[in-house]
């Protein structure tokens, strides 16, 4: 059901070694040889095995072995530092490419782009797949589809005219909306089933699309097999969206246990993005809409973190989404994938488990699973070395050692 990307390699990693290597950044050229790393301490995501120690060997951006740990001339030694998938962050707002770029630096090699302002987004994962500028791979939404489609998407969509001062309604306006976004080649449709929670002005409880529209944007996304993501936190929004057959539930914050319980059923993912609502509690500025969102943001906390517990006593697989822009000023940037681990620890999760959300499962929700999201021969080489045991001490995962992005060694604080 997933559209693959064509990512093409060569150019990309290319240009991603020449900027990485101007920004004083430690760094070893590597353009396509082989790669060893030795003395690794695997973290197996998959739950199949406990920490192993391992060499892997690394060509042409695949893991081709792994092997028992020990000696390996010309290898990377890692001296028993803590080796892991890269960070896969399922619910980010990427649209440059300096901020590409530090989403890279932070550990993720794929993200998942819900929403976009004048398909900036949509633009940077072109630049990232043409070798043009550093990035992890970018799955695009290139809009949000919801009743205030609002001026960016219509002066993106200027068909659209129409909709800049009214809503948009009804299944076959929804179905035509949802075409031109799969044709301006997003990857992934993202529709509005509940308010916003960021703006003062919005309530996240109240409904947008209904049952209806929603099932209308998954029988057009399937068509070109494209998942659908639903922005939901109010418990009516989430349970149409669920019905209606969307991929994951984003947010979630006042589902209620009916719908968590068909989520269950359906396999229907669940992508909280616990972390943003810190920033969003605290965000800058002292102005009515700051105070607004802080006692906003108090409120939602708890049914949010109770909704993550009982999706994971259920079974329902958590995936890890900053809800971040990796910006420079905005608050949204002040939140990594380190945050979203922390946030779902607090919520109930184990550290493993919350590891296993921000990698594997969110690949599951990605639909890359295939392909990324754990380590094992024949997957492609996203990797993150930390210095220490996240299982002990999550805030390891805040200070990479070193990242492999589509077997390309992008970063090396090995001295």
């Amino acid at each position: 059901m997933f559209r693959k990307s064509n990512h093409p390699r060569g150019a990309k990693h290319t240009a991603l070694l020449a900027v990485l290597l101007l920004s004083g950044i430690g760094m070893a050229p590597v353009h396509g040889a082989d790669i060893w790393l030795s003395n690794a301490r695997l973290l197996d995501v998959t739950g199949m095995s406990d920490v192993r120690d391992i060499n892997v060997h690394i060509s042409g951006g695949r893991i081709l072995e792994i092997t028992a740990a020990g000696p390996k001339s010309g290898a990377i030694d890692l001296k028993r530092a803590f080796l892991l998938p890269g960070f896969i962050d399922a619910h980010a707002h990427i649209e440059d490419p300096a901020s590409a770029e530090r989403a890279l630096l932070s550990g993720v090699t794929t993200a998942r782009l819900l929403g976009d302002v004048n398909l900036k987004g949509l633009a940077t994962r072109d630049l990232i797949k043409q070798g043009n500028t550093p990035g992890p791979e970018l799955l695009a939404s290139a809009g949000h589809v919801r009743p205030e489609l609002g001026e960016s998407f219509v002066l993106s969509f200027p068909q659209f005219g129409r909709y800049l001062h009214t809503p948009l309604k009804g299944e076959d306006n929804v179905r035509e909306v949802v075409r031109a976004v799969i044709a301006r080649g997003a990857d992934v449709i993202k529709v509005g089933a509940s308010e916003r929670a960021g703006l003062a002005r919005t309530d996240p409880r109240k409904p947008e699309l209904s049952y209806g529209e929603i099932r209308a944007a998954v029988l057009e996304a399937d068509k070109r097999g494209l998942f659908v993501a639903a922005h939901s936190h109010g418990a009516n929004g989430v349970n149409a969206a669920v019905r209606a057959g969307v991929r994951s539930i984003e947010h979630g914050t006042y589902v209620d246990d009916e719908t968590l319980a068909l989520m269950k059923k359906q396999g229907t993912y669940f992508v909280p993005t616990l972390a943003i609502m810190s920033p969003l509690g605290d965000p800058t500025g002292n102005d009515a809409e700051s105070i607004a969102l802080q006692l906003r943001t108090h409120h939602m906390m708890k049914p949010l973190r109770d909704a993550v517990r009982k999706a994971q006593v259920l079974g329902i697989v958590i995936a890890g989404g900053t809800d971040g822009s990796y910006g420079d000023g905005d608050d949204s940037a002040r939140v990594r994938p380190g945050s979203e681990v922390e946030a779902l620890v607090a919520s109930g999760l184990t550290p493993m488990q919350a590891i296993t959300a921000a990698t594997l499962n969110s690949a599951r929700v990605l639909g890359i699973e295939s392909r990324t999201g754990s380590i094992a021969a024949g997957l492609e080489a996203d990797l993150l070395v930390v210095a220490r045991d996240p299982r002990e001490d999550t805030s390891t995962l805040f200070e990479p050692m070193l990242i492999i992005n589509n077997g390309e060694l992008v970063l090396n604080r090995l001295y």
